[in-house]
């Protein structure tokens, strides 16, 4: 949704009542004209971003002044609510946007600022969203401006939380529509009927009971939420700031038990009956960087970010295997494609070379045992041109699976690159035996 969504918002609100003082001749259609044009001019140089909560990236303790206590929503902020980022440095931070109340729904623009009066040019120039994701990771630079506005879709509206995460710090910031609270607030208010028996009649009375929560109770409510506390997270690429799946293992830095946890980019991932602050998470993913950091928790949501190889890096698959002299793919290799076509999937903004390699550069003759099978059981010529082949056997099956052709390319090396030039065992003579995958762009 873009910037012109929020005039029509109001232009629809009063024309509603504007047209039906039409319709009963209260007011002239030309005075409506005037009226109409007011509203859209005055929402176009007042729209709710002139007055947004600036954050300070990377996060300082000037941040905990927004999340000591609670916002309140300003009559400006009823249809958004906004922040202002403003990059001092080169830096890195995870965001997620939360509804207060589970029944409400918000959506979460993101604006990068280029200049001039960036609320007019909302309205006016109608600018569009860099992103519309509830949650991500972001890549700044030093100077970069960036609008965050959310905006209320459905539900009452009670308000949302907002959390920034860097390697450093947690904050959450909680903002809160006052009207919801109002309502929301209000004491429990239950109807006795109470009997009051007389010589003529029985007379029925309704009387307000206030029922409160004395401190003990409350103390008992809390320690209640903090023994079912669940923490949720997400594993996130960096380069792309989606969600990708990943095995987790979780131990709390103050002692406990080992949990090797599963999170998919879908649902992400949960640890129920959670207390502890600090944890140290290790995640091995293939085509990722190694993961092994000790994270402080303050909210009950985290983002974990996972950096892919970059660009000119190469992944060694050693598990790919082929039927000897053959580009017939064993059995056993389905599992190392199916780890080398998720991350493909992930990292849609890169190209590959897919290389094969094989022990020595000699002639190959047909095997005789395969002899009553297919041609590709019944290869004959160069190591080079068998690595070849073996290249295009995995891209087919990548672009089976869904992997623009485009994005792929092979190329057979032979025994042009071995590992090990002169192998004196099989053990060594199979790390010749390979596919390489090359990110080129």
């Amino acid at each position: 949704m873009n910037g012109s969504h929020y005039k029509h918002l109001i232009l629809s609100i009063d024309l509603g009542i504007l047209f039906e003082m039409i319709i009963n001749k209260k007011i002239g259609c030309f005075v409506v004209f005037l009226l109409a044009v007011f509203i859209v001019d005055a929402q176009e140089e007042h729209p709710d971003c002139t007055n947004p909560k600036k954050i300070v990236l990377p996060l300082t303790e000037e941040i905990d002044k927004l999340t000591q206590n609670e916002i309140y929503y300003e009559p400006e902020d009823k249809y958004t609510y906004w922040y202002k980022m403003e990059v001092i440095d080169d830096y890195q931070f995870s965001y997620q946007l939360e509804a207060i109340n589970k029944n409400d729904e918000y959506e979460l623009l993101i604006y990068k600022y280029d200049g001039g009066n960036f609320c007019n040019d909302l309205v006016n120039k109608k600018k569009k969203a860099i992103s519309n994701d509830q949650g991500g990771t972001m890549n700044v630079k030093k100077g970069d401006v960036y609008y965050f506005g959310i905006l209320h879709l459905a539900g009452y509206g009670c308000g949302h939380q907002f959390t920034l995460t860097d390697e450093n710090k947690n904050a959450t910031i909680k903002a809160i529509q006052n009207e919801c609270v109002e309502e929301v607030m209000e004491p429990l208010v239950i109807e006795e009927i109470i009997e009051e028996v007389t010589p003529d009649t029985i007379i029925k009375k309704k009387e307000k009971v206030v029922i409160k929560e004395t401190p003990k109770q409350q103390d008992e409510i809390l320690e209640e939420k903090k023994k079912n506390l669940c923490l949720k997270g997400w594993v996130v690429n960096s380069n792309t700031l989606e969600n990708i799946d990943a095995n987790l293992v979780v131990i709390p830095v103050s002692g406990g038990v080992l949990q090797q946890v599963q999170s998919t980019n879908k649902d992400g991932f949960e640890l129920p009956n959670f207390k502890e602050q600090r944890i140290v998470v290790s995640i091995e993913k293939f085509g990722y960087e190694t993961l092994q950091d000790t994270l402080t928790i303050n909210s009950d949501t985290i983002r974990i970010t996972l950096n892919p190889i970059k660009i000119g890096e190469k992944l060694v698959m050693h598990k790919i295997y082929f039927h000897p002299n053959t580009y017939v793919l064993k059995q056993e290799s389905k599992q190392e494609l199916a780890k080398l076509h998720q991350f493909m999937k992930e990292n849609s903004n890169y190209s590959f070379e897919i290389q094969g390699h094989t022990n020595g550069n000699r002639n190959i003759k047909k095997m005789q045992q395969y002899a009553h099978l297919g041609e590709e059981w019944n290869f004959k010529g160069t190591a080079k041109k068998l690595s070849k082949y073996r290249a295009e056997k995995i891209k087919k099956y990548l672009v089976k699976n869904g992997i623009d052709e485009a994005r792929l390319r092979t190329i057979g090396y032979g025994g042009d690159r071995m590992i090990i030039d002169k192998p004196k065992n099989m053990k060594q003579a199979m790390q010749n035996i390979r596919v390489e995958v090359i990110v080129i762009q």
